[in-house]
């Protein structure tokens, strides 16, 4: 039996000003090991609050979160910085990279920063660019590639240093389709080459069928989920009619 990579439990957030506002209302959820994961809700649902505080963006309100057995929240700065360069690894919508740098110095950054020599970082960016299919671009700049390029890199980036974790957030929103189907191919494979757990937050049904499973978040609380069967035009299907059921139409999501 797979081993629990991340364990929510009560995961409460409010934001305070002049109005309360409670963003999560106490959702228990469990990821793991190698399982990939979507996230879905209606625009302001809580989707990518519930992300934000597992990825240590935001800091819940009541609630533990674990990963690999170990609370980020009980972790000092130094620690904590430490942590998620280990366990976690991010891709975002907008990329995310640095714009004086290569793309091969945006690689290695997380290596770099961890002090890694540099035979293993020659090694694990020959590895991770040879699966990626990047390496004739390794030389350029960030504004010479084009946004599925860049998406690549974001994940070469991402996934470099082994994380248990990788957390996604609208990963595909600034692709154009035959992008989306690339970089969504390379997260199933990442996810059965790699044994990484993914939990992805998106508003696209599409997207959100390449997962194994699928989360819906309404006013703060876990709505529903369903799992993906042998029949991935079914599953698609059924992501439609849920988010039918949750109201709005796709673009909402």
């Amino acid at each position: 039996m797979a081993n629990t990579i991340l364990n929510v439990k009560q995961l409460q957030k409010e934001y305070t000003g002049e109005i309360t506002f409670k963003a999560l209302k106490g959702i228990d959820f469990h990821l793991k090991e190698n399982e990939f994961v979507a996230v879905m809700g209606p625009s302001g649902s809580g989707k990518t609050t519930f992300l934000n505080c597992i990825s240590t963006i935001d800091q819940p309100t009541n609630g533990v979160i674990t990963i690999n057995s170990k609370n980020p929240y009980e972790l000092n700065d130094d620690e904590l910085a430490k942590f998620r360069r280990s366990e976690l690894g991010f891709v975002f919508q907008d990329f995310n990279l640095v714009h004086t740098l290569t793309v091969e110095e945006n690689i290695l950054l997380p290596l770099t920063l961890d002090s890694i020599d540099e035979k293993e970082m020659r090694e694990r960016l020959i590895k991770i660019v040879d699966f990626l299919g990047i390496g004739e671009i390794l030389q350029k700049r960030t504004f010479e590639i084009s946004g599925g390029q860049k998406q690549r890199v974001a994940i070469a980036r991402a996934v470099i240093h082994e994380p248990s974790l990788l957390l996604a957030d609208e990963p595909t929103g600034n692709l154009d389709s035959k992008a989306v189907n690339s970089v969504m191919g390379l997260f199933e494979s990442i996810n059965e080459s790699f044994n990484t757990a993914i939990l992805m937050v998106t508003h696209d049904a599409y997207v959100a069928s390449f997962a194994q499973r699928v989360i819906f978040i309404k006013d703060g609380v876990l709505f529903n989920e369903i799992h993906r069967g042998e029949i991935k035009q079914q599953f698609y299907q059924e992501i439609m009619d849920t988010l039918t059921f949750l109201g709005g139409g796709r673009h909402e999501f």
